[in-house]
């Protein structure tokens, strides 16, 4: 346990430096535009195009995030009123699923990738392939954490209920 403890705070590491990264230039990239609009009268044409791929980055990343904090919006109406135990089955069930479509995100996510290399984009003329490389990554971290809350689901389920 103790090494899926350290690979996990790695990994949040990792992210949370990505996720400033991406966020950072989302912002300059729109301040950049608004800036060159409205005060020189003349923008730029790649910040639009910029800021749009740190978007999808950010948002992509922030899906990580919010499955490794278990943040994403449910409705717990039904699942509150069950035991704990029938409880820990479903939050089993549905990492598993979780588990299953962040896979086919993967697969796909890096056909998408390998057929993008050659296609640049129009105004910064780089490779698409860094752009659609989010969905990937993005699988893979899901994975990671659905597989963390998996372990913990199971250990609780098994009595030990120990908190990874």
């Amino acid at each position: 346990m103790k090494g899926i403890q350290k690979m996990n705070a790695a990994v949040e590491k990792v992210l949370n430096i990505m996720v400033a990264v991406s966020f950072t230039i989302l912002i300059a990239a729109c301040v950049l535009q608004v800036f060159t609009r409205f005060v020189l009268n003349n923008s730029l044409s790649w910040t639009e195009e910029l800021a749009r791929y740190a978007f999808i980055w950010s948002n992509l990343l922030g899906a990580a995030i919010c499955t490794q904090k278990s943040s994403h919006a449910t409705v717990t109406a039904i699942t509150d009123a069950l035991p704990k135990k029938v409880q820990t089955v479903l939050k089993i069930a549905v990492n598993l699923i979780i588990i299953l479509v962040a896979y086919v995100l993967v697969r796909y996510g890096w056909k998408v990738v390998m057929s993008t290399r050659m296609q640049l984009s129009p105004a910064l003329r780089i490779s698409m392939s860094y752009v659609y490389a989010s969905a990937p990554v993005c699988g893979v971290l899901v994975i990671f954490y659905s597989a963390v809350h998996l372990a913990e689901s199971l250990a609780e389920l098994a009595g030990k209920g120990e908190r990874l």
